[in-house]
């Protein structure tokens, strides 16, 4: 029988093959042998950190990376003391209403925050968890505040703190209490809907500024204070008539006003007609009957040389040629001034001006806060 010789060249090739497939049988089973490895590690990791709390994972954003449940309740109660004591509050343009947890019953659930956390932390699957291990990838978790209130005593400082956020448009006025002007800006009608705001304050009351922003509907006041200009006070008790712009005194007189049978009617007037060299007429009173008619201008004449005449009946702001009369109470309703200074004043003003005549500083005998019946 013949024999049949395999060139040397074949050989190596097989020689060559059969070496590759050994390295990459070695390649393969050290590469598996090191991924049982690691996941022998990552897994032993995660059996270890059972019981604590993985990384990434807060209460309110206080971290509770690396603690078991006690010390993660312990710094939350540290951490969020200041939450706890935290009132709820209602804002409102400016304005503020508060109350303190206390009263409303409001405390936090530590445990139930963090037992939620821990939760969530541990819901991850297995897989998930030694991957983001492996990639240093933490699932972040953040637990929202969870605790408990008083829901009828929230309700009922609700329902009382809304009578005092809802109001009527209140118009601009001058408040002349104090005997100087000190005028008042208007404030616009505000209006809002208790159920609305009632769970509006039911869901902030689970948020760490535990701050309601109140939604309201706002009606404007129909007087501004831009109306206000130049104004008169004539203050009864005092016998001084004051001449103001706005807030600031431009003139100061001396005055004359009513006898307590004619007293000067106090309340808010103005100014309706400017006469200059008046004619006095006969208002057909007890006290005028045995004047004349009329009296025209000149020394005689009892307004003088200048006279303000007022919308209050009968009521004129004048000269009077009776000087000795100046700082008492004795004319008959008319507020008198020495001529040269009811001419001054009768320059420095205009027709529509308004007069303040009030009973006293501290007592101005009217409602100071209501529109006078000719203002619009």
């Amino acid at each position: 029988m013949k024999a049949v010789s395999i060139p040397a060249r074949s050989a190596g090739w097989l020689s060559e093959k059969k070496l590759s497939r050994i390295m990459l049988i070695l390649a393969s089973s050290l590469l598996l042998a090191l991924l049982i490895v690691m996941f022998a590690y990552l897994f032993i990791q995660d059996l270890f950190a059972f019981g604590s709390f993985p990384s990434g994972v807060k209460v309110v954003g206080v971290s509770v990376a690396g603690l078991n449940r006690t010390e993660a309740v312990a710094k939350c109660r540290r951490e969020l003391a200041e939450v706890a004591s935290r009132p709820l509050t209602l804002t409102v343009d400016d304005e503020k209403y508060q109350i303190s947890p206390e009263e409303i019953g409001l405390m936090l659930d530590y445990e139930g925050m963090v037992d939620r956390a821990y939760k969530e932390a541990w819901s991850v699957n297995i897989f998930e968890r030694m991957g983001r291990r492996f990639t240093n990838r933490p699932k972040e978790i953040n637990i929202s505040l969870l605790g408990s209130s008083d829901t009828d005593k929230v309700n009922s400082w609700v329902s009382t703190t809304i009578n005092s956020i809802n109001r009527h448009p209140q118009d601009a006025y001058v408040d002349v209490t104090s005997g100087k002007p000190v005028i008042v800006k208007a404030k616009d009608g505000r209006n809002a809907v208790l159920d609305v705001l009632l769970a509006d304050t039911d869901a902030a009351l689970m948020r760490p500024d535990r701050t309601v922003k109140v939604q309201v509907g706002y009606t404007p006041a129909q007087i501004t204070d831009a109306v206000f200009g130049k104004l008169i006070i004539i203050n009864l008790a005092e016998h001084k008539l004051s001449l103001y712009d706005r807030e600031q005194v431009q003139a100061e007189f001396p005055v004359a006003c009513g006898s307590s049978t004619y007293p000067t009617p106090v309340g808010i007037w103005k100014i309706v007609e400017k006469q200059r060299n008046p004619t006095w007429r006969n208002p057909g009173s007890a006290w005028a009957r045995s004047m004349p008619a009329s009296i025209p201008p000149g020394p005689g004449n009892p307004l003088g040389t200048r006279a303000l005449a007022l919308n209050a009946s009968g009521v004129l702001i004048h000269g009077t040629p009776s000087p000795w009369s100046i700082g008492q109470s004795v004319s008959h309703g008319c507020v008198r001034m020495y001529m040269k200074d009811v001419e001054q004043l009768f320059e420095m003003v205009e027709a529509n001006t308004p007069v303040y005549v009030i009973r006293a500083s501290g007592d101005p005998g009217f409602d100071v806060t209501k529109r006078p019946f000719w203002q619009k």
